[in-house]
């Protein structure tokens, strides 16, 4: 069985309920949701026990709590991270969690390559939807952007974090960011079973995405030339300039679950290039949507 475990905190209960009702709003007939991080329990929340920004501890207990409940595998989303667009339901109910199963995979990243990200592992066929399988020495093959796990794999990883980090240091930046050394035999049983989607293979089949997504590569392109011609004018200090005011273009990912790289928070405060891109690309419902979540925040 597949669930949604979305990890919060207390603090950013209102957001993580946001980002639920996104899901509700475009993603048709998704799995179960549970929340990880919420100290109170009830149909949604699995609680925790101990320190609340022990956030591998509190994660893991989830997983644990997760597998006693019969589920093996979880889309794990942070509460900062919403879809953006409407989901590929078909995709993610029942593609996705089909090639988990016939892959033996770990991770499967829903913030895949293409659309000026760069690939980094091996390209699968049309028979595997073109997922691309992470070299295990890929930095982000951990990546805590929304994806598919293995719970017992994500169990697996957590426990061996939490060796790495103590109390004070187990937190998700430490998480995905850790550099891992070949030679323990749990990690590197994961780290060979890590993927990554093709967002443009595996978009919701509706006119508007693909609309959407011929817009941004041609206006990326544009932005391409642009920073081009800075760096001849002006040399890489001037490029780096050019290229501070136009990263907001590139955080969309169009895929069957629609992101904004980093989230829509970014500490603690509205994510300045998601707004960016919001206002000037963005779905309009959703700008209102989140105009209203800010305010009542």
């Amino acid at each position: 069985m597949t669930c949604i475990l979305i990890s919060t905190f207390d603090r950013c209960e209102r957001l993580a309920r946001w980002t639920h009702s996104r899901i509700d709003k475009e993603w048709a007939g998704h799995p179960p949701v549970f929340f990880a991080g919420l100290s109170r329990r009830d149909e949604r929340s699995v609680g925790f026990d101990g320190d609340p920004s022990d956030w591998m501890s509190v994660n893991l207990q989830a997983v644990v709590r997760l597998l006693e409940s019969g589920y093996r595998r979880a889309y794990l989303i942070l509460d900062d991270h919403p879809p953006v667009g409407r989901c590929n339901a078909g995709f993610l109910n029942a593609r996705l969690p089909e090639l988990s199963a016939d892959l033996g995979t770990a991770y499967i990243g829903l913030l895949g390559y293409g659309q000026h990200r760069r690939r980094e592992g091996k390209i699968l066929g049309p028979a595997d939807d073109f997922l691309e399988q992470s070299l295990p020495a890929y930095r982000w093959k951990f990546s805590l952007h929304p994806g598919l796990w293995n719970l017992e794999d994500l169990k697996t990883l957590l426990e061996s974090r939490m060796e790495t980090y103590p109390p004070g240091q187990r937190s998700p930046w430490n998480f995905e960011r850790h550099r891992d050394v070949p030679g323990d035999p749990r990690v590197d049983s994961l780290a060979g079973r890590c993927f990554r989607i093709c967002g443009s293979s595996s978009l919701a089949p509706d006119a508007g995405a693909h609309a959407t997504l011929a817009l941004e590569s041609a206006l990326r392109l544009m932005a391409d030339a642009e920073l081009f011609a800075a760096k001849l004018a002006g040399g890489r200090a001037s490029r780096d300039s050019a290229e501070l005011r136009r990263l907001w273009l590139f955080g969309h990912y169009l895929g069957p679950y629609p992101i904004f790289w980093s989230g829509c928070m970014q500490q603690g405060k509205p994510h300045a290039d998601f707004e960016k891109w919001l206002v000037r690309l963005g779905p309009r419902e959703l700008k209102s949507a989140w105009m209203d979540a800010k305010e009542n925040r």
